[in-house]
């Protein structure tokens, strides 16, 4: 688990890194006078932060890179765990506006990695006094991540579409902004989407159970672990999703037992840590004690997860205090598993940017200067670099968030601009074709809606 975790840090990081001028300094979409503005809480921090410079931000991608690679070979893992922790807390607060579920589910893999002994097993470590199999309290609230994933997500889903409609894949399937070539294969079919709408809603509620079932064989906790895997195989393969699928496939990696990774290691690997019997490992007063306090703050934060899990929901009586919820924010616990839930959003559409040149033309600037064209595209998935840059667009479109849209407009036209001096722009209009999806395969008629229009610096210096 902690080298498929660290596989996912640096695939993610380096996601990240193709867009850094963008994401993350001053003169992309999100300077830090805004994110403090609108998006700062106390307790947060972020290293990334510090600065809007480019520079700066090169040289934490690269400690940050070189990090990740330490966490990967096992080399003094639980220190290492904690700076990529803060690396990854940095990261995601840096610019919440491309953070979807998964990585709240990796930032949280990753703090419980902290207290876990991860290290033990396919490290540059030669010996340890860990047994094959390991249970604690840790382990515990290890083992309530992903279940607690599963769970409250089917506990959040309350809609018709989820229970007498069964409609939910189809409205999901209906957003071709992440609906992928297997989803548009079975999209036709709605029978076939009302049976897996009710597959997907069981399989919440009943794999995490079978997980975490104590005193039973081995084979149902496999189940449980097969019914995930392939619920989220499934919601990988025919949504847009990023990286979530995967960061719960690596996080189940830890919950295998003994007997498949004995299985796995007679094939694939010969297995050269040394393990010291515990008789024989002395244990001093003074990590008695420390140990009794890891368990304890363990316990207390494991509960303050579940309790703001159950929180969520409605029929739930009981709220945590803000007070309680600021104490914890510098650790970075929120959660919320509320995904297509408790509906599915009906609103998809895609953008036009429309940009007239010096010599009084307009262009499309997102497909090379083309003329624009207002029709819908053949796929409207691919037209996003990325699943960060689809969330976004996605963000960028709510109401509330209307502070956002002037910086990414500007850095639009700037960008172009640098990077197409010969045809400059003076002006960009950046707008959404609104497609709001219906019943039975019937949309709305499309609305042309105006989300930002900004001019050009020289333009504005010439026509005052």
């Amino acid at each position: 688990m902690r080298i498929a975790t660290a596989t996912v840090l640096l695939i993610d990081l380096f996601i990240r890194s193709l867009s850094i001028k963008a994401f993350f300094t001053d003169e992309g979409v999100l300077p830090i006078h805004i994110l403090k503005q609108y998006c700062w809480s106390s307790g947060y921090f972020s290293l990334y932060a510090l600065s809007g410079e480019l520079c700066w931000q090169i040289t934490l991608f690269s400690l940050n890179a070189i990090v990740i690679i330490l966490l990967l070979i096992g080399y003094k893992t639980r220190l290492v765990t904690i700076i990529c922790w803060l690396f990854l807390v940095s990261l995601q607060t840096r610019n919440p506006y491309i953070s979807q579920s998964g990585d709240d589910l990796l930032r949280l893999l990753l703090f419980w990695g902290i207290f876990l002994p991860w290290g033990e097993r396919y490290s540059i470590k030669k010996q340890s006094h860990y047994p094959n199999t390991y249970f604690s309290i840790q382990n515990i609230a290890y083992l309530l991540l992903p279940c607690s994933v599963l769970f409250f997500s089917a506990m959040l889903k309350t809609s018709s579409e989820w229970h007498q409609d069964g409609t939910a894949l189809y409205y999901a399937l209906s957003l071709d902004q992440i609906r992928l070539p297997l989803g548009t294969l079975i999209y036709p079919y709605p029978k076939l989407l009302s049976l897996l709408t009710h597959v997907v809603y069981y399989i919440e509620v009943i794999a995490p159970i079978l997980i975490l079932l104590p005193f039973v064989s081995i084979n149902i906790r496999l189940v449980g672990m097969l019914f995930t895997l392939i619920l989220f195989i499934g919601i990988g393969s025919t949504l847009y999703v990023g990286l979530f699928y995967i960061i719960v496939i690596a996080s189940l990696i830890g919950m295998l037992p003994e007997q498949c990774m004995n299985a796995f290691e007679t094939k694939w690997y010969q297995n050269k840590t040394t393990f010291i019997n515990k008789t024989n490992y002395t244990i001093s007063t003074a990590q008695t004690v420390y140990h009794y306090f890891e368990r304890f703050f363990v316990i207390c934060l494991s509960s303050f997860c579940l309790v703001m899990n159950l929180s969520n929901i409605n029929s739930f009586p009981f709220i945590i205090h803000e007070n309680v919820i600021r104490t914890f924010t510098v650790l970075r616990l929120e959660q919320n598993w509320s995904m297509f839930a408790p509906s599915i959003l009906k609103d998809d559409g895609w953008f036009v940017y429309s940009a007239l040149t010096k010599d009084h033309k307009y262009i499309d600037i997102k497909h090379n200067g083309k003329p624009v064209s207002y029709q819908k595209p053949k796929i409207v998935v691919t037209e996003f670099e990325s699943d960060r840059w689809r969330k976004f667009q996605e963000f960028y479109t709510f109401k509330n968030n209307n502070h956002m849209r002037p910086y990414y407009c500007n850095y639009l036209l700037n960008k172009w601009n640098r990077e197409h001096p010969k045809n400059q722009i003076i002006d960009l209009a950046i707008f959404f074709m609104k497609e709001t999806s219906l019943a039975n395969y019937q949309v709305k008629p499309i609305e042309k809606n105006t989300v930002c229009y900004c001019t050009s610096q020289a333009s504005s210096n010439e026509h005052p």
